[in-house]
């Protein structure tokens, strides 16, 4: 199990509505030694093992920088190569070209700490791929890329020398068993653009030139447009130093560690921005306010506006395959729409496929219609005590390759009267022919019985008494469809202070459309009441009949 004092050479994620000018990064990198290793206890007191320890501090190669967000300092072999004119071409080399020469004539010491800013011409590909063969045209792979990335940063894990062989980090596994939201955005979206920068290290002798293999890569910083800020690795937080091994034959080892070095703002500085992002909020939202405007849509005084968004799911076991559904609205009285308004759907024309023991047909289907309620009756006796809200008539129909149509099932669906989401199952039946060559036409050429009246599916149009039968009416059933769908509504009652607890209760009492249920409430009532007086009649009764039995056979009792 991996110490926590380990350092994390994991990349690291932070997000800041700072300028990234303001980001400074703290490195020091010093050389191990044997003079780091062997404890100062043991060194004697005498003058030449003194002389000794001052030669050993003085071999300790120890370089701390800090550095800020694409701040150029040059490498050894930058040096050379931009101190000659004759290798610049571009306008960037020229420029660097004039700093290096500045540099040189300042007399400036070589430093193994430097950095590639995001307009060099620096990949990390070439510092970390090695290549299996020696031609110039070959290219690595996407998995030699990764490998040779993990395999660089497992060598500079901390780890001591007797496990580095056999030693195994989770986090280097480059399957990821959950990956988070970040991880998936980063693999499957297209990346947004984003800056680099790489904190590098000259690794090779300073008395010696440059050889490939000397620079290092410390730390990776990249900064996308979001002000997401990658960085790897992590800073050390008081754990272990990260190390670095170099490719030459001596395998000199060096130790680093990055450690966050930004100014703190002050308390009166965080007020100030506060205060500052406070106003930009407040214009922004005036802004949005001024684009948007104050208006809203809102319907007419009395009104309820109804607006129904739904999805034909899905139909299920039905008789005959390739299925569509024919489905309108049906307006009840005191309800109008738009002559625009679509109010008649079909959907397409679906397979069946066995899901379990059921023939589905998915359709996925949407739709949606917007309606306006309100009653116009001036007498109280012309309004109707039984409002109703709309229904949705469906008639499930069957074509094969044959052209052979038939009837596969009717249906209906009540618009129920409260806003909300809603998931109905509804069943569906089929007319009955006379005979039985009726069934025999259904199965061999097609056509079976209809409906004349589509709206018989639930209350015929034409319907004007107080009680429906359809005694007589032979039926079978068949299959069901599910559909989903969103009932919204929206009135200048809900505006109303006496309508903010109970909006929806007050609306629909101004509507008259919880009349029904006001109904049958006082009928419960009533019969709540006459029931008690009738329990209170029969004790009462009941008490009088003993009483008189009583009296009575005190009195024969007096005879005898």
């Amino acid at each position: 199990m991996a110490d926590l004092s380990d350092p994390d050479l994991g990349a690291a994620y932070y997000r800041s509505t700072d300028p990234v000018k303001n980001l400074k990064i703290r490195v020091k990198l010093s050389r191990i030694s044997s003079s780091n290793i062997v404890p100062q206890s043991n060194f004697e007191q005498d003058g030449s093992n003194l002389e000794m320890q001052k030669v050993q501090e003085s071999m300790q190669d120890i370089e701390e920088r800090v550095f800020e967000w694409q701040q150029k300092e040059f490498s050894k072999r930058e040096l050379d190569l931009y101190q000659n004119i004759d290798n610049c071409t571009s306008q960037l080399e020229k420029d660097y070209h004039a700093k290096v020469m500045e540099i040189l004539n300042k007399g400036q010491q070589h430093n193994r700490l430097f950095t590639y800013v995001d307009h060099d011409n620096f990949s990390q590909q070439d510092e970390a791929v090695f290549f299996m063969t020696s031609s110039p045209k070959e290219t690595p792979t996407v998995l030699a890329d990764k490998m040779a990335h993990l395999r660089r940063r497992k060598i500079g894990g901390g780890k001591k020398a007797r496990e580095r062989s056999s030693a195994f980090v989770p986090k280097l596994n480059i399957v990821e068993e959950t990956p988070s939201e970040e991880l998936r955005n980063k693999n499957h979206i297209m990346a947004a653009p984003a800056q680099v920068m790489y904190i590098m290290a000259d690794l090779g002798p300073k008395d010696r030139a440059y050889e490939d293999g000397d620079e290092v890569i410390l730390c990776s910083l990249q900064l996308d447009a979001n002000g997401v800020l990658c960085m790897r690795p992590d800073f050390n937080r008081g754990r272990k130093p990260y190390v670095a091994e170099t490719a030459s034959l001596g395998r000199e080892v060096f130790e680093y560690t990055i450690e966050h070095n930004s100014k703190v703002m002050s308390r009166q500085e965080q007020d100030k921005e506060l205060k500052m992002y406070r106003e930009i909020y407040s214009r922004h939202k005036d802004f949005l306010s001024a684009c948007v405007g104050h208006e809203f849509e809102l319907p007419p005084p009395e009104v309820l506006r109804l607006m129904v968004c739904g999805e034909i799911e899905k139909a299920r076991n039905f008789e005959y395959d390739d299925i569509y559904i024919h489905f309108f609205v049906d307006i009840p009285k005191n309800w109008k729409v738009d002559r625009h308004q679509q109010l008649s759907w079909v959907t397409q024309t679906c397979a069946t496929k066995v899901e379990g023991r059921e023939d589905v047909a998915h359709f996925s289907f949407p739709f949606e219609f917007e309606m306006f309620y309100k009653d116009e009756s001036y007498l109280e006796e012309h309004k109707d005590p039984f409002p109703h809200f709309p229904f949705i008539l469906m008639e499930v129909l069957s074509l094969d390759s044959w052209n052979r149509f038939r009837t596969e099932g009717y249906t209906y669906l009540a618009i129920p009267p409260r806003p909300g989401v809603y998931r109905e199952t509804v069943n569906c039946w089929r007319p009955l022919g006379s005979s039985l060559v009726s069934e025999m036409r259904r199965f061999f050429i097609g056509g079976s019985p209809e409906l004349e009246d589509p709206t018989y599916t639930a209350i015929p149009s034409t319907f004007d008494d107080p009680y429906l039968s359809k005694y007589g009416f032979r039926t079978e059933s068949t299959g069901s469809v599910d559909v989903k769908f969103n009932v919204i509504m929206q009135s200048r009652s809900f505006l109303e202070k006496k309508a903010s607890k109970k909006s929806l209760g007050s609306l629909l009492d101004t509507l008259g459309i919880n009349t029904v249920q006001q109904n049958i409430q006082s009928v419960l009532e009533a019969f709540k009441k006459a029931r008690q007086r009738m329990v209170i009649a029969r004790e009462n009764a009941t008490r009088e009949l003993l009483k008189d039995s009583k009296h009575k056979n005190d009195l024969f009792s007096r005879t005898k």
